[in-house]
């Protein structure tokens, strides 16, 4: 029997915008992890650019969500990014109430680990 908890559509949950921004002299890849062990990749960010993608949050659950192509709801565990040396972890509000309509990352170089991508507001 095929899994019946699948929740199709963005009825009820609110678009969250993540902005991704590349503060570093190389590339950077990222790449989402869903639950039951999937992942999705993200994009390539450019030295300069950003990658922009939209979550949908349910108050609720406070769950964040991906869509994929058939409208499912993917729920997200994390975001990563990544370079040569380095790979680093988006710190998520997943909380349930009101969620940031906007939520913005810069990815830098960083002393201890490589790679930093800390939250630079909304």
């Amino acid at each position: 029997m095929p899994y019946s908890g699948i929740i199709h559509g963005t009825d009820g949950a609110d678009p969250v915008e993540i902005s991704i921004s590349n503060a570093t002299g190389g590339s950077l890849k990222c790449e989402v992890a869903l639950a039951h062990w999937y992942s999705d990749d993200l994009g390539q960010i450019a030295p300069g650019d950003e990658l922009t993608l939209t979550l949908w949050h349910d108050r609720e659950t406070g769950v964040l969500n991906l869509m994929n192509a058939t409208d499912d709801r993917m729920p997200v565990e994390a975001v990563w990014c990544s370079n040569d040396a380095a790979r680093t972890r988006l710190n998520l509000p997943i909380a349930s109430g009101e969620a940031e309509a906007t939520l913005r990352y810069s990815c830098h170089a960083g002393e201890a680990n490589g790679l930093n991508c800390d939250a630079t507001g909304g």
